[in-house]
């Protein structure tokens, strides 16, 4: 489901010699983003991931100062530290660090199990993380500043998978992850065939200090709890409640629902009065449904953000780089309502999102344009161009802590 100065020069000749500045260089504006940018190959199946930090006051990015990486590789942030997984394309998770300079170096990898799909990152503190193995049943407990593994949880041993089509299966697939008071939260992709989500949702509960296990919180409502690759589609709000965005196998199996469900604040499980039914809303675009949301969604007062695909707009087979059919939305959680934003539908590799000094950002590929928009909340204003243009299409856009 996939796809980066100019240096104006002043002669000032009368002034050469007398401003002690004169020929020193113009600063370096100060990055605020990780941009992740997927540039597909002719088949759509394949290319390259180019990451790097960025500033919005540069207004065209190329990918002269990124890091290449495998095609759709996850890219996860903490503070000024950056951990790209590689998908199903590769088994290396590597950390790269911000330097003064606004460049991506790298410091250090960690080898995965060989076709483990190695997913989600999350930092528990400096010198403690945790990294998602889809394929591999596994979570790997590791020092981020050492790239060296600690621990492992082998969820294959707790007899908590779902699969109807294979009942000897014991790999409930472990992907999104949030820690939370201690607690280590996990998604259960809970495969029934490739990238295909039995019904039901499980989340997995660890205890982030011991690593025991606790408990399975379970519901029928929906399938495929949170996106793998992207930790901001499980997500806690200003109550302290969690929120899941489920993916329904992205709309392939009939009779499935995507949306959201909710854990309240201190709830060992999910609230039965809620579920935000994605599937069932009314909405202002061609076909009048939107099928599923990208998986990569941002909370901000009171709404989810993300790239919600539109199924009458879509090939058969789908094309992922060359169909437009992922329009911005915003969705109220407490009112169950979406809105359509007055930004582009994009292709399938526009996902990424992010949210910056009170707005929201969206990487979004249009036949036109590449880059990234911005929609004000406040003023419910978007722009019609990128306010940067990028080479590639950004599918990943996190915040940068300086």
């Amino acid at each position: 489901m996939l796809r980066l100065l100019p240096l104006v020069l002043i002669a000032l000749t009368p002034l050469v010699g007398c401003d002690s500045d004169a020929n020193e260089p113009d600063p370096v504006p100060t990055p605020r983003l990780i941009i992740a940018n997927g540039v597909p190959d002719q088949s759509g199946q394949d290319g390259s991931t180019f990451i790097q930090a960025i500033s919005l006051q540069t207004p065209n990015v190329t990918n002269a100062n990124a890091v290449e990486q495998t095609f759709f590789a996850y890219t996860h942030i903490r503070g000024r530290e950056v951990i790209v997984t590689q998908n199903i394309q590769g088994d290396v998770a590597t950390r790269y660090v911000v330097g003064e300079d606004g460049l991506l170096n790298e410091a250090g990898q960690l080898t995965l199990p060989a076709g483990g799909f190695g997913s989600n990152v999350v930092w528990m503190s400096d010198t403690r993380a945790f990294v998602s193995l889809v394929f591999a049943g596994q979570i790997i407990e590791f020092n981020p500043q050492t790239m060296t593994q600690t621990a492992v949880i082998d969820l294959t041993a707790l007899g908590i998978a779902r699969n109807p089509v294979n009942p000897d299966d014991t790999n409930p697939e472990p992907a999104v992850m949030l820690l939370r008071n201690g607690k280590l939260y996990v998604g259960l992709q809970q495969f029934f065939a490739p990238f295909a989500n039995a019904d039901g949702v499980d989340i997995a509960v660890f205890d982030a200090n011991t690593l025991a296990f606790e408990r399975v919180i379970s519901t029928e409502s929906s399938a495929g709890p949170g996106r793998y690759g992207y930790n901001q589609s499980m997500f806690v709000d200003e109550a302290g409640d969690i929120y899941v965005y489920c993916t329904a196998s992205f709309g392939f199996v009939p009779g499935q629902k995507s949306g959201f469900l909710r854990i309240r604040n201190g709830a060992a499980e999910f609230d039965s009065t809620y579920f935000l039914d994605v599937s069932a809303l009314n909405v202002p675009v061609d076909g009048g449904q939107i099928g599923t949301v990208g998986g990569n969604v941002v909370y901000h007062n009171g709404f989810a953000y993300g790239a919600a695909e539109i199924p009458a707009g879509r090939s058969n087979p789908p094309d992922y780089v060359r169909d437009f059919n992922w329009q911005p939305v915003r969705f109220n959680l407490s009112a169950g309502t979406v809105e359509v934003l007055p930004l582009p539908p994009g292709n399938g590799l526009s996902i990424g999102i992010e949210l910056l000094d009170g707005q929201i950002l969206f990487g979004i590929g249009t036949p036109t344009a590449t880059g990234l928009f911005r929609y004000d909340p406040a003023t419910q204003q978007a722009t019609s161009e990128p306010i940067v243009t990028t080479s590639g299409v950004p599918q990943a856009v996190l915040r940068l802590d300086n």
